[in-house]
């Protein structure tokens, strides 16, 4: 019995082996799975931000890390990339930001932002915007976690949900009483006019007296209109009433006129005892800026609308 192995079987077990080794490595080399669904991703997002009144929508996906840039969207897995564009809208992708994820998934924007309704001096709408644009440039294009739900919203923004309270001017009038005696007649009037004035640092106020000084002839005050501007928004001013000529003081009463910065007016009469008090209110308004990219103006709704997403 011949118990050698020919040469040439030794080369064809070579090759069958090496060629099954190399079927092997391409067969663990194919992907095991299918690439995230980008134009899922984009078709769930595109109605909401292209709808004509407020809307939202969830979708459930399988990927690794999502980033969206304006109208692009980019999903990766272990099992590859893929990218799909949406014709209509700007969205803002979010991450870190506990209350613009909680108005995407459906809280109030009252409840989220109830410290700055209640704060006068805060205007909600303004920081809710400011929060919106900070995401917007941080995240764009970034590859963000993804949490395997992606939840997008739109809503819209009106300036007037929120106002600031008006800053308050106060002016306080308080007069000094002067005593004269004229040819043995005494007579008690009033000397100054002071104006304490707490309101808006750089604004300024005109203190204008009309009157009689004491005396019988009646002679009408003159040069006791003064003004003055409070550059750290309180400080006094005098009105000196007494005349060059004997420093007769005004008889009472003395009528008063504050004139304030924005034009308006107000008017009192004091007495050697009154004081009375001015008040001006001045209302303020915070600037909208329409032409932030992810900011939309929509004619059936006639408002602007943002579009947030969770991803």
């Amino acid at each position: 019995m011949d118990w050698e192995t020919p040469l040439d079987a030794w080369y064809t077990f070579l090759a069958v082996s090496l060629v099954s080794v190399a079927v092997a490595g391409v067969v663990l080399s194919l992907p095991s799975g299918p690439p995230p669904d980008a134009n899922q991703a984009a078709n769930t997002i595109e109605p909401v931000a292209g709808s004509t009144t407020e809307t939202s929508a969830t979708w459930t996906y399988d990927a690794e890390t999502i980033a969206i840039d304006g109208t692009t969207v980019e999903m990766e897995n272990e099992h590859g990339t893929t990218h799909a564009s949406m014709a209509y809208g700007v969205v803002v992708p979010l991450n870190d930001s506990e209350r613009l994820e909680n108005i995407t998934r459906g809280a109030a924007f009252e409840d989220e932002y109830e410290d700055e309704l209640a704060d006068g001096d805060t205007h909600a709408v303004e920081t809710f915007l400011s929060e919106v644009r900070a995401q917007y440039e941080t995240n764009s294009g970034t590859p963000l976690t993804a949490s395997g739900e992606l939840v997008v919203r739109q809503l819209s923004v009106d300036p007037e949900r929120d106002r600031l309270a008006p800053l308050v001017e106060t002016v306080d009038l308080e007069t000094t009483i002067s005593e004269l005696s004229i040819g043995g007649i005494g007579y008690t009037g009033i000397g100054a006019v002071q104006a304490s004035y707490d309101g808006v640092a750089g604004n300024g106020i005109e203190l204008s007296l009309d009157g009689n000084y004491v005396g019988p002839d009646n002679t009408s005050i003159s040069d006791a209109d003064t003004d003055r501007v409070f550059s750290d928004g309180e400080g006094e001013l005098e009105g000196d009433i007494e005349s060059s000529h004997l420093s007769r003081p005004a008889a009472a009463p003395v009528d008063v006129t504050i004139a304030f910065d924005d034009g308006e007016t107000c008017e009192r009469t004091v007495g050697l005892n009154s004081e009375p008090t001015c008040t001006n209110l001045l209302p303020r308004s915070v600037g909208f800026d329409d032409d932030e990219p992810f900011v939309e103006y929509k004619e059936a709704t006639e408002s602007y609308h943002v579009t947030l997403v969770v991803v």
